[in-house]
C-alpha cells in the first residue's frame, strides 16, 4: 500500500487531522447563505443543516452527553438501530438557527482539543466508542473519517470542492485501503485466482490491491504492495483507477458506480462487483 500525502501517525497527528476537518465544517458553515441550509445532500434524508447537526451531535455524544430521547421512527431513511441513534442527535437539533449550531460545534472543537491535548493523555486510554470500548487514538481516527466524509457531503451540495489532499483525507483513504482485501475476497466474493488493484489518481494519490487465495475452502484476500513478492503468473489481475473523490464517494455509499468516472481494465465482472462492494460506512 502506498499513499501520498501519508495518513497521520500517532495520536498527535490524528488529533490534528480531526481538528482540521471539524474546522473545515465550521468554516463552510460560516460562509453559507440562509438558503443553503435546506439543500439536499448525498446522505438520504439529510440536508446541509442536518450534516452540520450530525457532526455537532456526534461530537457531543463522544464527549459523554446523553443521546436525546426523541422519536425518529417516522423517518424512512432510518434503517437500523445505529442509524436511529445518530438520527436522534440530528432530530434534536432541527429547528435551531444554523449560526447557533455552528457556535455549538466550534465550542465543542475547543473543548475536545483541550481534553485530547492534555499532558497526561497518550491516546492509548480505552474509552467508550460508538461500537464499544476502543483506544482513544482509534476513536479519534474514526471521528476524523466520519467528519471528513460529511465535510465532503457539504462540499458536494454547496459545489465547493476541496479538502481532498488533507491529513483527514489521507486518514479516510487509509481506512478504505486497510479493508480492501476483505472487500475483494468477502464482500465482493471474488474467486481465488484473481487479483484486484485500486489506483487513486489524486489529489490524495495511492495504490492498494489484493490477491484472492483459497485457504481450506475459504476465499482470503492477501494484501499486495506490502514489500513481499507479489508476482503470481497464474493470477488474473483487474485494475481500477479513479480520483480520490470518486473512491470516497463510493466508500461512503454516496453514489452509484454507474454515476462516477472509473477506468477499469481486466475482468469486467470482477470490476463491477468490487466497485459495488466498496461501501465501508454503516
Amino acid at each position: 500500500m502506498s499513499l501520498h500525502p501519508p495518513a497521520p501517525t500517532g495520536f498527535g497527528e490524528t488529533v490534528d487531522a480531526w481538528a482540521q476537518t471539524v474546522r473545515s465544517v465550521v468554516d463552510l458553515g460560516r460562509t453559507m447563505r440562509p438558503e443553503h441550509a435546506g439543500l439536499a445532500t448525498d446522505c438520504p434524508g439529510w440536508t446541509v443543516f442536518d450534516q452540520v447537526a450530525h457532526v455537532a451531535g456526534a461530537e457531543s455524544a463522544i464527549a459523554g452527553d446523553p443521546v436525546p430521547d426523541v422519536d425518529v421512527s417516522h423517518l424512512a431513511h432510518v434503517r437500523h438501530d445505529f442509524g436511529a441513534r445518530m438520527e436522534r442527535l440530528v432530530e434534536a437539533r432541527r429547528g435551531r438557527p444554523l449560526p447557533d449550531l455552528l457556535e455549538e460545534l466550534e465550542w465543542r472543537l475547543d473543548e475536545r482539543l483541550h481534553a485530547y491535548r492534555a499532558d497526561d493523555v497518550t491516546g492509548e486510554e480505552v474509552v467508550e466508542g460508538p461500537f464499544g470500548p476502543t483506544p482513544l487514538v482509534d476513536l479519534v481516527a474514526l471521528r476524523t473519517f466520519d467528519v471528513w466524509m460529511h465535510e465532503q457531503d457539504l462540499r458536494e451540495a454547496l459545489e465547493r470542492p476541496g479538502g481532498l489532499d488533507t491529513p483527514a483525507a489521507a486518514q479516510s483513504v487509509a481506512r478504505l485501503f486497510a479493508v480492501f482485501p476483505r472487500i475483494v475476497a468477502r464482500t465482493a466474493a471474488i474467486e481465488p485466482g484473481n487479483a484486484v488493484v485500486l489506483d487513486l489518481t489524486g489529489p490524495t494519490v495511492g495504490r492498494t490491491g489484493a490477491r484472492v487465495e483459497d485457504h481450506d475452502g475459504a476465499a482470503v484476500g492477501i494484501p499486495l504492495f506490502t514489500g513481499d513478492a507479489d508476482e503470481h503468473a497464474d493470477v488474473v489481475t483487474t485494475s481500477l483507477a479513479m480520483s480520490t473523490r470518486v473512491a470516497m464517494r463510493l466508500a461512503g455509499g454516496r453514489r452509484s458506480p454507474d454515476d462516477l468516472p472509473v477506468t477499469a481494465t481486466g475482468d469486467e465482472g470482477v470490476a463491477h462487483r468490487v466497485l459495488a462492494a466498496l461501501v465501508i460506512t454503516p
